[in-house]
């Protein structure tokens, strides 16, 4: 690369990433999957729910969606690596990726945070439709606790771009710990906006995890096992999901919706702070220069 091109590449990062092409169709692109997955929860919930009057038709529904990408994960993870996420690989390579994952306690033990609040959102996504059309005020209540989600999904990443702790991950995942508020206040029949604005604060903090961990997550792996190692990261998270669909409604018709929802509650709290009780959690730090002057120095050097 010549140093002009080099110069006019440097200046196109700094400006705004929407300017490049590629970032531009890629943006574009999430951005319509993500308002159309965020259509289907809520009305794939009271649909069933209207239909059954059922928690538990609605979670074996949720957990059939599921179950399917749980399974491909790693081996999708495999193909992408061997083949630049364009071709296809395959077994030893699994337990390749699956030794860089043990290898870094920071990784491994904060995907088990991230498993057992995935679990409790399954939770909350059984019986969470169900208390707010019975107990809260109808069905416009969980749309608007949706609607809150999806605005602090979004706030929550606008702020990791303006928000760089020292310590990401740590900082990251003791965020996700405010999930347990919303289900404590659904347990309890709480005044719904009330349970609609702790939902909201809760999705800002995913809204926030989801591109400080991935950029952790690339900074810290080689780019030949990334894909792999992002395909245990996808099915250990979500590993939960279908656990949390199964035993949600059984143990609300045992024991009624609080009990599960309160003890969803407090897994989420004690797996995602505690993660600050692992070394590799609190030692991992930021890098001291900003991702932009890491792509302007590697485009000088080429």
């Amino acid at each position: 690369m010549s140093k002009s091109s080099a110069s006019n590449y440097i200046v196109r990062v700094k400006t705004h990433p929407l300017r490049l092409r590629p970032f531009r169709l890629l943006f574009l692109g999430r951005t319509v999957s993500a308002l159309g997955d965020a259509v289907v929860p809520a009305a794939l919930a009271l649909a069933v729910l209207r239909a059954t009057g059922s928690t538990g038709s609605l979670a074996l529904v949720l957990a059939c969606a599921l179950t399917p990408r749980l399974l491909l994960l790693p081996l999708g993870g495999v193909l992408a690596d061997r083949l630049d996420a364009r071709r296809v690989a395959i077994l030893a390579d699994l337990a390749h990726g699956w030794r860089e994952v043990r290898s870094r306690d920071w990784f491994w033990s904060s995907l088990l945070g991230h498993g057992v609040w995935n679990g409790a959102a399954a939770v909350l996504t059984t019986l969470g439709p169900a208390v707010a059309v019975r107990r809260l005020g109808g069905e416009g209540v969980w749309v608007l606790m949706l609607q809150a989600g999806a605005v602090g999904m979004l706030a929550g990443s606008l702020l990791a771009a303006r928000i760089r702790p020292r310590r990401p991950v740590l900082v990251a995942n003791l965020g996700l710990a405010s999930y347990a508020a919303p289900l404590a206040l659904l347990a309890v029949a709480a005044p719904a906006p009330l349970v609609i604005a702790a939902y909201g604060v809760a999705l800002t903090a995913l809204g926030y995890l989801n591109p400080v961990w991935q950029t952790v997550v690339q900074g810290q792996f080689p780019p030949h096992v990334l894909a792999r190692v992002t395909s245990y990261d996808w099915l250990v998270s979500l590993g939960a999901m279908p656990l949390g669909y199964a035993l949600a409604p059984v143990a609300a018709r045992a024991w009624g919706d609080s009990v599960p929802l309160l003890t969803a509650g407090a897994l989420v709290l004690v797996a995602c702070a505690g993660t600050a009780a692992v070394p590799g959690v609190r030692r991992l730090t930021s890098p001291s220069s900003s991702p932009g002057d890491e792509v302007t120095r590697r485009t000088v050097n080429a």
